[in-house]
């Protein structure tokens, strides 16, 4: 009995201890679009932003590294498609001939799809790791005055177990 009563206790003390922001139409709840860990803090309460602005921004190391292995193997991958390409080419100019087998020409048209096919999935790679890196800065959808700030650099954004709203921007 004393447990619950304590539990109570305690969910009472969260409960006003958490911060609470009342909600106006004119108040934005913000937060990033990716999990991450918060970098830098660009705001504090009371300033004035403008649409666009930076305001929190997350680590990106990561993602430049995996940036970087993603564009050396869109490039070597290119490299594959061409040299395939020009395989199957010549293999179909020798098939024309009748200098070459169904079965090869078949070989070098299978050889050149699946060069393509790893070249789309590099770049579909490259195509995400972009839109993260493009994310990973949080701004000002419109100019307002910042009114709570709820990050600070190091915390740890788990878009997994919930959507934290970091900042609230209060618009005119």
């Amino acid at each position: 009995m004393r447990i619950n009563n304590f539990t109570s206790f305690v969910g009472a003390l969260f409960l006003m201890m958490a911060p609470t922001v009342a909600a106006h139409a004119q108040d934005q709840a913000l937060g990033f679009a990716l999990s991450g860990v918060v970098e830098k803090v660009l705001v504090t309460a009371g300033d004035k932003v403008s649409k666009g602005q930076a305001i929190a921004v997350l680590d990106t190391i990561r993602i430049k590294a995996r940036m970087t292995a993603v564009l050396a193997e869109v490039a070597v991958s290119q490299k594959i498609v061409n040299l395939a390409t020009r395989r199957f080419d010549y293999a179909r100019e020798q098939f024309d001939a009748v200098s070459l087998s169904k079965v090869e020409l078949d070989t070098a048209q299978i050889t050149r799809d699946e060069a393509l096919a790893r070249l789309a999935k590099a770049q579909a790679r490259q195509t995400i790791l972009q839109w993260r890196y493009d994310h990973a800065t949080l701004r000002a959808p419109q100019s307002g005055r910042v009114k709570l700030v709820s990050t600070w650099p190091g915390m740890v954004i788990n878009l997994r177990h919930a959507n934290p709203q970091i900042i609230v921007l209060t618009v005119p």
